[in-house]
């Protein structure tokens, strides 16, 4: 049997990951299959972790990945942003910010095309081209669609959306360099009118000025120096002259500090600074223009998704065989029209994820982008495929084609999120993301083939071929071939696009070559796709399906606010925490007051409390063991139900988790009590957030309650 395959983080020197509760970065000295990692509160402490370790650990508890952490332009992103990413913004400010976003990187890729410069001129002349795809794909944001699930063409008269006003050229110049000094985070373009107050700027002298450009320029080396570095080198001939200036009466140097440095360092021209470090060869190979395609190498670089609806039992309209079915097919065949939304890794040509549901919307796109950066190996197991597929990973830039779903403003925000670009090639340059439509059609021709209940594209293809008669398909089985077909068949078949190689080998050797960016912890993946809902903070906390979250940190949000309503975020498959939005901090990753809820979906919980309330309805307490025991014995069955949806998006909506609220009719009275021990929050609300504002340890809460064995459980009809 072939040894399990191990993914390799790359994981860069500016990169902070905690694993077993603990905050590291990648020390300058290498490891021969993996890394020597320094703790972040003592450097001092360093200790070798191989990738099998370090993949080990990503998947439990207390591991988490803060990408460009120590990175002086992302510090300053979040410093000025108060916040780290768009999900943790209030809706309010969401939309215009990513307005912003849009609109520079609109300019930006003009300029890359030589369309465009930074002049005034030019500016005011291909604004208004920019705006106006911005308004196409506003239009087709709020655009209806038809019964197939394609959109409907606006009529004359209906109202459009309403447009922004265009910023003057300096106020774009100001957006880009923000964009540019904050290493590209969109939070960096958030508005500052919360840091309105009296400013005082500090000039410095000729001579200080003419020492620091002095010394920025020594990061350009190919000795390829670190900026702590040079800023020591630099305060010690700061130290120098002045030793010198002081005994002839001449007025001491200022030391501007380590952020200042930072600025003037960042302000170099990228191609010179990469150039003196890495070589001009490399720096040419690496600002290169790409005039055919894609440049792509490393696995994630690029990930493409688009949907597809299943041609399964549907006959096209346009063969002129509908009116031919009787009404028994036509009702079928309603009732299983389906969109398949997929992810695709353009380098290695891996699916990174596979969802079907009743429409292509934003919630089955959000489904699919969540798969990229997790295991699907319960859907493999479910599919009964033998190989694994566990390839997953942080997305580097995210292509989609201009539909409404991708558009959308929590699609965007997650891609952001995530520390990922968005790219939407404009209407027609299907060529952009060819690979996942070449995908497509290459599932319609081989994993469906086998299938007698498949149409065809028309009615040349279709022939004699009666689909009426020989329907043998059903939606459960779809959905296990489509997985078996990709991981089974797909993933291990010789592709021609990689010159005879197998998506999966190519993935195993790219992965080994150059790493993938890790996959966001659970707190981080909740907050970005967990299902949001609206709940009333109490001394109990905050409800949740009967359960109830509580900590510190929340309890210390109410003394502040009161009794009021908050925004949860819940993940489907797993309730040991919830995350509570607490005012412009961000989101509070809350542990459930009960033992045992880690890792159990909502599924589960829905079956037992099922179980408890048939067993138990005249019983007025429970204790943790008969529940514990409930919960197991719905393992299997959840498990089971899980199985047969396979790849059909199950992820509950807002209206479903209400109801179930009202369904549920066991409570889960807090402690007398929090839990004992000091709170991550101390004096400061933000500290336990995700993320902190301008901090370096946005780390969730994790507050556990203590556990106390045969606390009841009392039902609150």
């Amino acid at each position: 049997m072939a040894d399990p395959f191990i993914p390799v983080f790359r994981i860069g020197p500016l990169d902070c990951v905690t694993l077993g509760g603990v905050r590291y970065r990648r020390h300058e000295q290498n490891l021969v299959g993996g890394y020597i990692l320094a703790r972040v509160d003592d450097p001092k402490v360093t200790a070798p972790f191989s990738h099998a370790r370090i993949h080990q650990l990503s998947e439990q508890p207390g591991y988490a990945f803060e990408k460009g952490a120590f990175d002086p332009g992302v510090i300053k992103a979040r410093h000025e942003g108060g916040l780290d990413r768009l999900g943790d913004l209030p809706k309010k400010e969401v939309d215009e910010l990513l307005w912003r976003y849009r609109l520079c990187h609109g300019f930006l890729r003009m300029e890359r095309k030589k369309r465009a410069t930074r002049s005034d001129r030019s500016i005011k002349a291909v604004l208004p081209l920019i705006q106006a795809e911005m308004a196409v794909e506003e239009e087709k944001k709020a655009a209806r669609l038809n019964a197939n699930g394609d959109l409907l063409q606006p009529r004359a008269g209906e109202p459009i959306p309403p447009a922004r006003r265009s910023p003057s050229p300096r106020t774009l110049r100001t957006w880009l360099r923000r964009l540019e000094a904050g290493q590209w985070k969109a939070i960096a373009l958030r508005k500052r009118l919360r840091l309105c107050g009296d400013r005082i700027t500090q000039r410095f002298t000729h001579e200080e000025r003419t020492l620091l450009a002095e010394y920025a320029l020594k990061y350009a080396s190919e000795t390829r120096p670190t900026i702590q570095d040079i800023y020591r080198l630099f305060a010690a001939e700061v130290e120098r002259r002045n030793g010198e200036r002081k005994p002839m009466g001449l007025p001491l140097l200022r030391l501007p500090s380590y952020h200042r440095m930072c600025q003037e360092i960042r302000a170099l021209p990228a191609f010179d600074v990469y150039a003196g470090r890495h070589g001009l060869p490399a720096a040419m190979a690496k600002f290169a223009m790409v005039a055919n395609g894609a440049d792509v190498e490393r696995p994630l670089q690029r990930v493409e998704i688009d949907e597809w609806r299943v041609e399964l039992f549907a006959l096209c309209r346009d063969a002129g065989i509908l009116e031919r079915l009787s009404d028994d097919l036509k009702t079928q065949i309603a009732a299983v029209r389906l969109w398949v939304c997929a992810a695709i890794d353009a380098r290695t040509r891996v699916i990174l994820g596979m969802k079907m549901g009743p429409s292509p919307d934003a919630s089955l796109a959000l489904e699919v982008l969540e798969m990229v950066v997790s295991s699907k190996k319960p859907y493999a197991d479910a599919a009964g495929a033998r190989s694994p597929w566990d390839q997953c990973g942080s997305p580097e830039t995210v292509v989609h084609d201009q539909a409404r779903s991708f558009l959308s403003v929590v699609f965007r925000r997650a891609v952001i999120d995530l520390e990922a670009e968005a790219d939407a090639p404009p209407a027609g340059l299907a060529n952009m993301r060819g690979r996942v439509e070449r995908l497509f059609k290459t599932v319609g021709m081989q994993a469906l083939s086998p299938f007698t209940g498949r149409t065809f594209g028309s009615i040349n293809e279709k022939g004699d071929y009666d689909p009426e008669k020989r329907v043998s398909l059903e939606l459960p089985e779809l959905c296990r071939v489509l997985v078996r077909w990709s991981v089974d068949v797909y993933h291990n078949t010789p592709h021609a696009g990689l010159g005879g190689e197998t998506p999966a080998n190519a993935w195993k050797r790219l992965v080994a070559a150059y790493g993938v960016i890790p996959p966001p912890d659970r707190h981080v993946k909740r907050a970005i796709f967990g299902t949001e809902i609206d709940r009333v903070v109490s001394a109990k906390g905050v409800r949740v399906l009967g359960l109830y979250y509580n900590c510190h940190e929340l309890q210390a949000y109410r003394r502040q606010h009161g009794d009021v309503a908050v925004e949860v975020k819940v993940d489907s498959m797993d309730l040991g925490h919830v995350s509570v939005r607490v005012g412009d901090a961000g989101w509070l990753a809350v542990p459930c007051l009960r033992p045992l809820f880690d890792d159990v979906s909502v599924e589960t919980w829905r079956i037992a409390s099922a179980q408890l309330r048939r067993s138990f309805a005249a019983e007025a307490r429970l204790n943790d063991e008969i529940v514990a025991a409930a919960i197991r014995d719905a393992w299997e069955v959840a498990a089971q139900a899980q199985a047969r949806a396979g790849i059909l998006t199950t992820r509950p909506t807002r209206e479903e988790l209400d109801r179930d609220e009202e369904k549920l009719g066991f409570g889960f009275p807090s402690p007398e009590r929090l839990p004992e021990g000091p709170s991550q929050l101390g004096s400061d609300l933000t500290a336990a957030a995700i993320p902190t504002a301008g901090g370096l340890t946005p780390v969730p809460s994790t507050t556990a309650p203590t556990r106390r064995r045969g606390r009841a459980v009392k039902f609150e009809d």
